[in-house]
């Protein structure tokens, strides 16, 4: 006969092993598939690049918001960042030549670049 503490060494060694396989296989999905992608096919004005525009804290009366702006340039709707969208493009990119924006912040995301001009280049619609 077995000696008991071994078997239950071996059980608890045994039910330990077979929790860890049990996490690792479901961490599996918790890893992104393509974490370095952006989608830049399906931006909108309405939802891409107003949002943008927005969470970039681009619309207080102190820079591109309200009806007369201390930077002299707004960016409240549609007309009017279409009417600046190869400033905005120079500025958000950091190109030389424009004023970097946002301005005392660093560069937005590449991604963020990247949706402004995949609408640009599909003509800027007002979607």
């Amino acid at each position: 006969m077995a000696h008991p503490i071994i078997n239950r060494k071996q059980s608890i060694l045994s039910i330990s092993l077979l929790m860890c396989m049990m996490i690792i296989a479901g961490c599996y999905y918790d890893i992104e598939p393509n974490p370095g992608t952006c989608d830049t096919s399906h931006v909108t004005y309405s939802t891409t690049i107003a949002g943008i525009i927005q969470s970039n804290g681009c619309l207080t009366p102190d820079c591109h918001g309200g009806n007369n702006p201390i930077s002299g340039i707004r960016l409240t709707d549609y007309n009017s960042v279409k009417a600046m969208e190869t400033r905005l493009f120079g500025a958000i990119n950091h190109s030389s030549g424009f004023v970097a924006m946002p301005q005392n912040a660093g560069k937005i995301s590449q991604c963020e670049i990247d949706k402004v001009q995949a609408w640009i280049k599909a003509g800027a619609p007002n979607n």
